[in-house]
C-alpha cells in the first residue's frame, strides 16, 4: 500500500491518541517519565499504552498487508512518541533552535511538539508503505 495511506491512518490514529483519550492526569504528568519520579512514570506509560491502543485498527489493517511485519512498526511507532513525550529532548531542542526563552512558550513547545511527532510518523509511513 502506498506510505501516504499509512501516513493518512497514522495521523488520525495519533490525534484519537494525543488528544482524544489522553487523560488529564497523563498530559499533566507524564514530563520526565522516563526518570525517577514514579508518578511521571506512570503518567507516561499509561498514555503509551493508551495512545498505542489508538493504533489498532491502523495495525490490523496493516498487517493485512504486510503481516508479522506489522510487529516492528508498532515498537517504531510507541518507542519514539515514549521518548518524545518525556520531554526533556523537545525542551533542549526548543531552547536551541528557539532560544532559552521560548522553551516555556506553550504555543511553542505544543507546536514543535507535534511536527516532531508528525515527522517520526512520516518516517515509520515511509517504512511500513510502499
Amino acid at each position: 500500500m502506498p506510505w501516504v495511506e499509512v501516513f493518512a491512518v497514522f495521523a488520525v490514529s495519533h490525534l484519537v491518541g494525543d488528544y482524544v483519550l489522553q487523560t488529564d492526569w497523563q498530559a499533566t504528568h507524564k514530563r520526565g517519565g522516563l526518570g525517577a519520579d514514579s508518578e511521571s512514570r506512570r503518567a507516561l506509560a499509561s498514555h503509551i499504552f493508551i495512545y498505542t491502543l489508538a493504533y489498532a485498527p491502523a495495525f490490523v489493517w496493516l498487517a493485512g498487508e504486510i503481516g508479522a511485519e506489522v510487529v516492528p512498526v508498532i515498537a517504531l511507532v510507541a518507542v519514539p512518541h515514549w521518548i518524545q513525550d518525556d520531554g526533556r529532548l523537545l525542551t533542549l531542542y526548543i531552547t536551541k533552535v528557539k532560544g532559552p526563552g521560548a522553551a516555556g512558550n506553550r504555543t511553542v513547545a505544543a507546536a514543535a511538539d507535534q511536527s516532531l511527532h508528525f515527522v517520526a510518523l512520516l518516517l515509520v509511513s515511509f517504512l511500513a508503505g510502499s
